[in-house]
């Protein structure tokens, strides 16, 4: 199916992602930036005296569709389509795109027609801003030898990047464990692993795999040789790859002759600079240092206990985190992850999912027959409960298989505009265990639903403003805020419906899970303030050697570094679009958890919802955030409850 073919659908009830084998790929790709091109020439080339809203902005509009029709859906197939071919060819495809939109914002003229229109509304204002700032971060006003290495550095990017995330995706490395070191492990979790020929266990990196073992394995060495190796599972080129990249911004910087990236990068987000970033960690700092320490100390205290030594000598190593923790949850708590997967049956709690988001938001999902890249792959149709029409659509596709991105994550494939009556797509992508879910679990399929519900009930007038478009430290409020409905009572109460023979939750279970869960947030939020702390050291004006400076780093906390783990060449985000940028996690925690306040005792608040709906999800960026969030709450952030979580209180 082309570009052409896909756009056409927009006229009528239903858009979808095209399932494109390898020569499909190159041939949507290829036609897509052509037909953008003769669009954009057409836009540099009318008068300039004449450029107006219709004229630029429109025009523009109607570029970044053809580039989404095609690109949109070459981004996810590049990480989902069991295919290597078709993801290499992907690869090469999304390279291509990375070239042209830097042509794109590089064009003079196409940036003073941008410049000389008079926006009459907040949305044509916006996208004028979000455009006069892509030219800009793009070198449009750089000297032209700089401009042209910045072109140069643009596309190395992508490829690296790509390479990083493929060697993590297609890693094929097994690790073998005898039946004495899955001593713990559930029967349902060995009798679906497979054995070599001396019948040890071989297991990859699936978190079905690894969570499950890293939390009851009794052998402790077992679990530090798992461990390590899932550090390593980036392979030792992605070192290379990651240091590759941190010079490549430092020279983004050096073009730009601003002190470092980060402060290239958070000029445009909420923070707006580096020295805000610092202060706020070092906030958390004050915070989350003591709690650590408190929840290491109980975690010691309970390895001393079962493992018969003095707890001076019970040292806490980072693969005990999980097992450690699980068992303190059972004696306290009495919450057993393995048994809750009991009460939160996958495809019961994914339809648990679908009802509270209908009810909270006023819509309908039906699902249908269409084609996709999975036989597991399911399609929803979205609509509005009240008016009965097509909002988008929405794929879930949630198990582990080879080839496929390795973590839980959303993809926007396909933006909304208003202004052409254009239709979302947003895909869920999950590797969970078939029969059922931790509480984690559950709270990463709200998440990253969160995500979903931000993509297909946005209703902007423009393409650029649609759904997750906003800045990097908000996007991940509304998501933060939706793992909320995983913990009370009166949305779990509702799982009942779609589950007729799973175990009762009562407000018992629903308050000792609260209790489970704020139990090792010291530890939790220890190792996010490490994340984002070294992503900045990284975007700073002297960065080091990847490795070098994350085991000086993490030297530094509480349980020290691990030599021989390569945890940096694993750490995806700040090999992608979160340079600069990992603190936006606990940033917009902060905003997540008031934002959750709004909804007072009852989660299920339909007119909270809606107003949640309109004022939050369906605005997209169409303003700032800031502006967006204010307006919802009825004041400025408070940052009292993410504190008060730290600490678990």
């Amino acid at each position: 199916m082309t570009t052409e073919t896909l756009s056409r659908t927009e006229t009528g009830e239903r858009a979808t992602i095209p399932i494109l084998d390898a020569a499909a790929v190159a041939q949507s790709s290829e036609q897509a930036l052509a037909h953008a091109r003769e669009l954009l020439d057409r836009i540099a080339a009318a008068p300039l005296d004449g450029a107006n809203a219709q004229t630029v902005l429109d025009a523009w509009d109607d570029t970044a569709r053809v580039l989404e029709d095609a690109f949109g859906p070459i981004s996810l197939l590049n990480s989902v389509h069991p295919d290597k071919s078709v993801r290499d060819a992907c690869d090469g495809a999304l390279v291509h795109e990375s070239s042209f939109l830097t042509d794109v914002f590089q064009n003079e003229a196409f940036y003073e027609r941008v410049k000389r229109v008079h926006p009459h509304s907040v949305a044509e204002r916006e996208l004028q801003k979000h455009l006069i700032e892509a030219f800009e971060d793009s070198g449009v006003s750089l000297a032209p030898e700089k401009r042209q290495r910045f072109k140069e550095i643009s596309e190395r990017l992508t490829e690296l990047g790509q390479e990083f995330a493929k060697n993590i995706r297609e890693n094929g490395e097994r690790v073998r464990f005898t039946a004495e070191e899955c001593r713990g492990l559930p029967q349902a979790w060995r009798d679906r692993q497979p054995r070599d020929e001396q019948g040890n266990i071989v297991v990859g990196f699936d978190y079905p795999d690894y969570v499950p073992f890293m939390m009851n394995a009794l052998d402790e060495d077992a679990r530090r040789r798992y461990w390590t190796a899932n550090t390593l599972r980036g392979t030792p080129r992605n070192l290379d790859v990651l240091d590759e990249i941190v010079s490549l911004r430092k020279e983004i910087a050096e073009l730009y002759e601003v002190p470092s990236f980060a402060h290239y990068v958070t000029k445009r987000r909420m923070v707006e600079n580096p020295e805000t970033v610092a202060r706020f960690l070092d906030d958390v700092r004050s915070v989350v240092t003591e709690a650590e320490l408190r929840d290491l100390g109980r975690l010691a205290e309970l390895k001393a206990e079962l493992s018969g030594v003095d707890v001076e000598d019970a040292r806490v190593q980072r693969w005990d985190i999980s097992f450690y923790r699980e068992r303190l949850r059972e004696r306290r708590y009495a919450i057993d992850q393995e048994q809750l997967r009991k009460y939160f049956p996958t495809e019961s709690t994914v339809r648990w999912m679908l009802d509270i988001s209908e009810r909270l938001y006023n819509v309908r999902f039906t699902r249908a027959d269409v084609p996709v890249w999975h036989d597991e792959v399911i399609y929803i149709d979205v609509h509005d409960a009240a008016t009965g029409a097509l909002i988008g659509g929405i794929y879930l596709d949630l198990y582990p298989r080879d080839g496929k991105y390795k973590h839980a994550a959303a993809w926007p494939v396909r933006g909304v505009s208003r202004r052409t009556g254009r239709k979302p797509i947003s895909v869920l992508v999950t590797n969970f265990n078939r029969q059922g879910l931790t509480h984690d679990e559950l709270e990463t399929l709200l998440h990253e639903f969160g995500h979903v519900l931000h993509g297909v009930l946005s209703n902007t007038h423009y393409l650029a403003h649609a759904g997750t478009s906003v800045q990097r430290d908000f996007v991940e409020a509304p998501s933060q805020m939706y793992e909320e409905w995983a913990s009370r009572m009166e949305s779990l109460s509702l799982l009942r419906a779609h589950c007729a023979d799973c175990p009762q939750i009562d407000q018992s279970l629903v308050e000792r899970l609260k209790s489970a869960k704020k139990f090792g947030a010291g530890i939790d939020y220890g190792r996010q303030l490490l994340y984002a702390s070294f992503d900045m050291e990284l975007s700073n004006e002297h960065p080091g050697r990847c490795l070098e400076v994350w085991a000086r780093m993490e030297g530094l906390t509480p349980m020290g570094h691990v030599d021989g783990t390569q945890f940096p060449g694993t750490f995806e985000h700040i090999a992608s679009g979160y340079a600069a940028g990992y603190y936006g996690y606990m940033w917009a925690k902060v905003i997540a958890l008031d934002l959750v306040s709004a909804f007072g005792t009852d989660l299920m608040n339909r007119e909270t919802g809606r107003r949640f709906r309109e004022m939050i999800l369906s605005r997209g960026s169409e303003e700032p955030a800031r502006d967006l969030i204010e307006r919802f709450l009825g004041r400025p952030v408070a940052s009292d409850a993410f504190f008060s979580h730290i600490i678990g209180s």
